[in-house]
């Protein structure tokens, strides 16, 4: 099944646009310096909102440290330069811009770091010829953003780019905390794709955990129905879908159109993967050419003939695929967690009696299970060699995670006992927005309207998250940023336990605003995605072993680019055939011998290359 695209009807709810403001705000105060290695003596439990100077004394190449060892400011300013994208979507408040905003006054008059745009661009494919045209030139600005794994890897090998190893070793403990929480959680994928011979050149824009999740949303109701429980082996599936047919002949088991996504509910349980790179015997071999990739079409073709799969799937596009789940004519649907949006949430208004599951993958019989995930970031951060001030990334990115986390108090704990790191930030009551229906008033049509939202919280307490004329999320601060990866992200964390507890307190304020949209739109919405983040939470824990992270995190190969289209559309008419029986599953073999003699066998070395010079 194609994977459908539900992002405009998601914006509303999970975009995390660049938000501005204009206002000015005071210098910052600041305690006394010390050195970023100093052990708090006791619990930083209020920031300070005393005018002082900031004292240099014991200060390091006049970066201000307070007496808890929390980066204070630069005296005197700095100046990054840097790239971003400014898209049509985007909002600022009148007489703003990305350069002049209420964030970029806030961080050069508390924190002495002024930013420079260097160039701007609309969207990430200019912003990709930017950079190149940048590199060529010898033009790159200190931080860049957005660059493609192979353009990192080019600058990189040619002594454009600063290894960032050293600056994580000593970066702020909040900052370690991301990376290590991020590494484990990645099965130790989370650099791999900005590894070049050994050494670490971006940082990755971590995402929640749960962005990689797909599920097999299944009808309970017709469970009931069926009178049947929620399947856990092959053999339940089989079962399961032999009762459904006879009771709804005209049904259809498993949404499955030309994109074939639905071959996803049988892989799990023959250790299949789609579209990865497993390692065996110390390489890395094509999971589409396995063994476990021709059992698992074999039991589609089983499927097929026996009525269970739409006989037209390989001419139906995700469109009508979702008519068919919104009609109530599909039992499982195999798709990410977003589904909730689309076809979920339609099909729930159409069949308000209609009740739905995110199912756990199914096992085989002989309890194999396996589900295999690229690691997941969004974008990258890096900084290059003509930065004067690379460490200023990272005292800025500390900065921005103990104030926007400042409120998750398992958080503030783990991070006492485990790294003996105090926050900076107090626990903030989260203000409403002082303008809301004036917004809303004047812009009925805007995209993002929490953009020019207005706070009114004391000027001490500001930081990210916490701006009175700029939404600070955090996969949009200038210089390095990311979510912690932390099982499905402290924002999803926190609005599944107030669904729990029925505590509102606990959440994050993008976890309220998510909680308070979805339940409005659909209150299927939170309590079907909360079923799903407690599955996927046990999966990133490593339970059972099922989830497996993709090993080739490199740059599309020469091999792949010249060939990967004709390689694709022969395993895509190949695996078609099979599932509807007009080949015979013993076809895979041919297949995979002339997948080898096709490029195959020069896009496994290359892999195997990067892998090596990866580690």
């Amino acid at each position: 099944m194609k994977k459908i695209s539900v992002k405009g009807v998601l914006a509303a709810l999970l975009a995390c646009a660049m938000l501005a403001g204009c206002s000015s705000t005071p210098s910052n105060s600041s305690s006394q310096s010390s050195t970023p290695d100093s052990k708090p003596e006791s619990s930083s439990s209020e920031v300070s909102g005393e005018s002082s100077e900031a004292s240099n004394s014991g200060a390091k190449d006049g970066v201000v440290f307070d007496e808890q060892g929390h980066f204070v400011k630069y005296d005197p300013p700095i100046t990054l330069s840097t790239n971003v994208i400014v898209s049509s979507s985007d909002s600022f408040h009148e007489d703003c811009d990305i350069q002049n905003n209420g964030w970029t006054q806030w961080m050069e008059e508390k924190l002495g770091i002024k930013w420079e745009m260097k160039y701007i661009s609309p969207d990430s494919e200019s912003n990709t010829q930017k950079l190149d045209l940048a590199f060529a030139s010898d033009d790159l600005p200190d931080v860049i953003s957005g660059a493609s794994v192979g353009q990192i890897t080019k600058y990189a090998q040619a002594g454009k780019m600063t290894a960032l190893d050293e600056y994580i070793d000593q970066a702020p403990a909040i900052v370690r905390y991301y990376v290590d929480d991020a590494v484990r959680l990645t099965q130790g994928a989370f650099f791999a794709p900005f590894t070049v011979n050994g050494k670490v050149y971006a940082m990755p824009m971590g995402n929640e955990s749960i962005e990689v999740a797909t599920s097999n949303f299944l009808r309970t109701d017709i469970l009931k129905e069926l009178n049947l429980e929620i399947p856990e082996s092959i053999s339940d599936l089989d079962a399961l879908f032999a009762a459904y047919h006879e009771k709804y002949p005209q049904g259809r088991a498993i949404a499955m159109d030309k994109g074939m996504g639905g071959i996803d509910v049988v892989a799990s349980a023959y250790g299949a993967s789609k579209d990865s790179w497993v390692e065996k015997d110390g390489s890395l071999e094509y999971s589409y050419i396995q063994p476990e990739m021709k059992q698992t079409l074999a039991k589609m073709a089983e499927y097929y003939q026996k009525g269970y799969i739409d006989p037209e799937f390989i001419v139906k596009d995700g469109e009508k695929l979702n008519e068919d789940v919104i009609n109530g004519n599909v039992l499982i649907y195999n798709g990410p967690w977003w589904c909730i949006a689309t076809p979920m949430t339609p099909m729930w208004n159409n069949l308000p009696e209609a009740t739905t599951v995110g199912a756990p993958f199914i096992k085989g019989d002989d309890s194999t299970c396996t589900v295999t995930r690229n690691t997941w970031w969004t974008n990258n951060r890096a900084i290059t060699a003509k930065c004067e001030n690379p460490e200023a990334v990272f005292y800025l990115f500390g900065d921005n995670l103990d104030s926007y986390n400042r409120n998750v108090q398992q958080l503030r704990d783990t991070l006492k006992e485990e790294y003996d790191y105090e926050f900076k930030y107090p626990v903030t009551e989260v203000l409403e927005a002082t303008n809301a229906d004036q917004v809303a008033k004047d812009h009925p049509n805007i995209g993002q309207p929490i953009q020019l939202y207005l706070y009114e919280y004391p000027e001490e307490l500001e930081g990210c998250g916490y701006m009175n004329d700029f939404y600070t999320l955090p996969n949009f601060w200038l210089g390095f940023s990311g979510k912690f990866v932390s099982v499905a992200n402290l924002d999803f964390e926190t609005m599944t336990e107030a669904l729990k507890t029925g505590d509102e307190s606990v959440m994050t304020p993008y976890a309220k605003s998510m909680y308070t949209e979805w339940n409005a739109t659909q209150p299927n919405m939170l309590k079907t995605f909360a079923g799903i983040y407690d599955y996927w939470a046990e999966l990133l824990d490593g339970k059972d072993g099922i989830l497996q992270v993709n090993k080739f995190a490199g740059a599309t190969t020469p091999t792949m680019t010249e060939k990967g289209a004709y390689l694709d559309k022969m395993r895509e008419e190949t695996f078609a055939q099979i599932i509807m029986g007009t080949k015979p599953v013993d076809s895979f073999d041919e297949y995979v011998e002339n997948w080898y003699a096709n490029g195959g066998t020069e896009i496994t070395q290359e892999v195997n290359d990067w892998y090596a010079s990866s580690k």
